[in-house]
């Protein structure tokens, strides 16, 4: 309730208890309801509508400032959104808080961290707000997911103790049910293995990539490409030989393939990247990329050809290219194939 008492004061008007407490109780039904959310879909595009709505203008999408304004006036009927636009993104913005606020989960793969890494890579392409208190929300929202998707990703990869099988027993006259109770009594301990089998050949993967100089995408060395080219190239490459969502090890080994940062915007990279674009962006050309270009910004700038972004003028250095990169191809990867257990 603190930071929605402290985040109200956005808005520049008087706040006061009856505001405070019917904003919560907001946020505690809209957490409930997105937690129900499975759709990886409909949580992309839920993440991106309250990243929107807590940074630019702040002025939600009608969709989210109708659900949030539904949910408001259980406990406050005269309210309505857009009287109070700035009200949506900081209820939004505290139930998404509220939904990564649960503890990572081994399988790598629930709501909170499709959630986590969507808005770790909206509001990442971003830049800081001038009003303070605006930017405030923004950062502590981008500060969350970030932490959430890094702290979730290494869970995921933690290997679980396998387990010995469990013994199978029938009674007399039951034999043609031994199938199914072997089944049974073996289950947790394959699973385990299967786990473990799919982390370490994960971490073999990444680890043969990383000593490789050459890139597979550009068909050349990464030292003979354009510095931020490579860069990218080595994010996006390095996302396809992870299993679960990429954690920080990942990033320190893509930047161990950059030969020097500089700093360029994303015009700049597409002029740089030329006819390697097609290497790079044609795997992205539909599906989840082509539908959340705001989660996706780079590989939908790569797969277009165009740099649409509000944000594509803001320079950026190649070690910020490499692991956008790395992090929107790993989240695309995980979307589009789910955790792999094998």
């Amino acid at each position: 309730m603190s930071d929605i008492a402290t985040h109200m004061r956005i808005t520049g008007l008087q706040v006061t208890n009856d505001d405070v407490d019917s904003r919560s109780a907001a946020v505690a039904a809209l957490k409930t309801a997105w937690g129900k959310i499975t759709a990886t879909e409909n949580i992309l595009g839920k993440a991106a509508d309250v990243a929107s709505a807590i940074s630019g203008d702040g002025v939600p999408s009608v969709a989210l400032g109708t659900e949030v304004q539904t949910a408001i006036q259980k406990r406050a009927s005269a309210f309505l959104y857009n009287e109070r636009p700035f009200d949506v993104g900081i209820v939004a913005s505290s139930a998404a808080l509220g939904i990564m606020s649960d503890e990572p989960h081994l399988s790598g793969w629930v709501i909170a961290d499709v959630w986590a890494a969507a808005l770790w890579s909206v509001l990442g392409f971003q830049q800081p707000l001038e009003d303070p208190k605006r930017e405030a929300l923004r950062l502590q929202i981008l500060e969350t997911a970030r932490i959430r998707s890094t702290s979730g990703s290494e869970v995921a990869r933690r290997r679980v103790a396998v387990g010995e099988f469990k013994k199978v027993e029938l009674v007399a006259g039951e034999e043609e049910k031994f199938s199914s109770a072997f089944e049974k009594a073996t289950a947790s301990t394959i699973d385990a293995l299967r786990r473990n089998s799919a982390l370490d050949r994960e971490e073999l993967d990444f680890l043969w990539w990383s000593l490789r100089g050459r890139s597979r995408l550009l068909g050349k060395a990464f030292s003979e490409s354009d510095g931020v080219v490579s860069a990218v190239a080595a994010g996006i490459e390095a996302a396809s030989q992870l299993r679960r969502l990429p954690c920080e090890v990942h990033h320190d080994l893509v930047l161990a393939k950059l030969t020097n940062n500089p700093k360029v915007d994303l015009v700049e990279l597409l002029a740089r990247v030329g006819e390697d674009r097609s290497a790079l962006g044609d795997p992205f050309a539909d599906g989840f990329v082509a539908r959340h270009p705001s989660v996706f910004p780079l590989l939908h700038a790569l797969a277009t050809g165009n740099a649409n972004s509000d944000y594509a003028a803001v320079k950026r250095s190649a070690e910020e290219w490499a692991g956008r990169g790395l992090l929107e191809a790993g989240l695309e990867t995980v979307l589009r194939n789910g955790p792999a257990k094998i």
